[in-house]
């Protein structure tokens, strides 16, 4: 099925001023127009936060999970036409565990592009403009190798590669998930090196990744400097907690996205009226951050 058309303006103050639609905001910037220009891989990522960066709360299960007080179509909608544009994208273990028991349910990003899928027009638009198939290829950070890959990846014909450590790449773990047909690459000692990453992914010719998962993977990008761009989709309203330990915020650092060293705001739009998930009526920023030059 395909999800509803969101007939949306939104306000645009950088860099122009202006109204322009919701719909096809994100998917009309050519990202494998700006990766040709950049003469290397473009390195995105994404995240709904609050107006204090956090982005997850612990659910009554004991995880994480994005917060209802931040879930809106409007926001979904953005996501899925940045995953629409990438080549590969990145996730984690502890996703793939949580897809293999959710299911749609888990914040789909490895098969809503499919036939019959959330956005499935967005799969029909990838293969229009020429992209191998319905969705991007996947690559799995994870020092531990203590999962398995849900066998609708396994079906799907996409290349899934694993980057670990150099010990748990030539462990008992890694012969089974090479068995079901992914790729192991060695990236680090103590953990996953974001620079052996992202070469051995441009080195693979993928031209846009996404890193789909939660700050730590972030982190290691931003150590490695290797992001190229930061998309925040900020939420007006601050999310109430007791316990810090409980919530989860898009820096590792506990820092500011709006001071994040080395990147500069070069778009930003607003949605004036979005409702949350707990039905909250609010507005909503959608801000992007370049790698300064």
């Amino acid at each position: 099925m395909s999800p509803e058309k969101i007939s949306v303006l939104v306000r645009e103050t950088i860099p122009n001023e202006r109204r322009v639609p919701l719909e096809g905001l994100y998917l009309n910037q050519n990202l494998r127009g700006l990766a040709e220009k950049l003469g290397s891989p473009l390195v995105i990522a994404n995240y709904v936060t609050d107006l204090d960066d956090i982005i997850a709360t612990k659910g009554k299960s004991g995880d994480f999970e994005v917060a209802k007080e931040l879930k809106n179509p409007n926001d979904w909608r953005l996501f899925q036409e940045l995953t629409a544009q990438a080549d590969v994208i990145i996730t984690g273990a502890g996703y793939l565990n949580r897809f293999a028991k959710l299911g749609e349910a888990a914040e789909n990003v490895l098969t809503q592009f499919d036939e019959g899928g959330a956005f499935e027009e967005l799969g029909e638009w990838r293969l229009q403009k020429g992209y191998k198939s319905r969705n991007p290829d996947i690559a799995i950070v994870s020092r531990s190798l203590d999962f398995s890959i849900p066998e609708s990846l396994v079906k799907s014909g996409r290349e899934i590669i694993i980057f670990t450590t150099d010990v748990s790449a030539s462990s008992d773990a890694a012969i089974k998930l090479k068995a079901q047909g992914a790729t192991i690459v060695a990236a680090g000692t103590d953990g996953v090196d974001g620079k052996i990453m992202i070469d051995h992914l441009g080195s693979t010719g993928y031209k846009v990744i996404k890193m789909t998962t939660g700050p730590r993977v972030l982190d290691i990008l931003l150590k490695a400097g290797v992001l190229n761009r930061l998309y925040i989709t900020r939420v007006n309203r601050n999310i109430t907690y007791d316990d810090p330990s409980e919530v989860i915020r898009v820096l590792l650092s506990g820092g500011k996205v709006s001071e994040l060293p080395g990147f500069t705001l070069t778009q930003r739009y607003i949605d004036e009226n979005i409702v949350t998930k707990d039905w909250f009526k609010t507005s909503q920023e959608f801000l992007v951050y370049d790698k300064s030059k």
